[in-house]
């Protein structure tokens, strides 16, 4: 969300810039992008800045991309370029939601306070993060409807059989009350990731909110939130 619309305002200064995505499912169409893909570390980084002339990088990544968030503050130190961060809108949280300082930490607290069934709102690139607790309770994961989510929790050893797929759009109080979880975990993803519907439908039918808090960004990022 947070790259479609830094793309878009960058379009309409009608200079080229370069739109750099891990993967290259997302699909995205402005008169004056330059689409790379892969993965880039800290050298990779400085190397491509340095052989296009970047003068300035955007870092419009999901909050928890901790590393990404690393390379590019390691890239921006040795090249001497500023980070505009396109930072998300995170909402006063509602009471009675049981905050966590890593994936750890959740997985600690729910052993402890007997969670037996749990809903994960959190994305297949958790699943791996959370195995301590699935291997040894009920848990569904909610995922992306892509062959990619699939591929992943195959990988981690994950069953199949207790994904279930996001739909766009789909009645968060309703899927609750189908699967009847104890409790839910999600991450502090923000207005766009949508936090909030997650952690109201929850509230709504009774059950127990874990989340994940997002992890600091590096100093010296300039923060903005809309287009600006």
């Amino acid at each position: 969300t947070e790259g479609r619309t830094a793309a878009d305002t960058l379009d309409e200064a009608g200079q080229p810039f370069y739109y750099s995505t891990r993967g290259a499912l997302q699909e995205i169409s402005c008169k004056n992008l330059v689409r790379i893909t892969g993965d880039m570390d800290a050298e990779g980084i400085i190397s491509f800045c340095r052989r296009q002339k970047i003068r300035l990088i955007i870092d419009a990544a999901h909050p928890f991309a901790r590393q990404l968030h690393e390379n590019v503050f390691l890239a921006s130190k040795e090249l001497g370029i500023k980070v505009v961060r396109f930072e998300r809108i995170y909402p006063k949280p509602a009471a009675g939601i049981i905050w966590c300082d890593d994936f750890e930490d959740a997985v600690a607290r729910m052993k402890q306070d007997g969670i037996e069934k749990l809903l994960a709102l959190t994305g297949t690139q958790t699943i791996g993060k959370l195995r301590d607790f699935w291997k040894e309770h009920d848990c569904i994961f909610r995922v992306l409807d892509r062959q990619e989510s699939i591929d992943t929790a195959v990988q981690a050893g994950f069953p199949v059989g207790k994904l279930i797929f996001y739909r766009p759009g789909e009645d968060e109080s309703l899927l609750f009350r189908q699967l009847a979880p104890q409790a839910i975990i999600t991450k502090e993803s923000g207005i766009s990731g949508g936090f909030t519907e997650k952690t109201e439908a929850a509230l709504k039918n009774g059950i127990r909110i874990y989340a994940v808090r997002r992890p600091p960004l590096p100093a010296g990022f300039i923060p903005v939130n809309g287009k600006h």
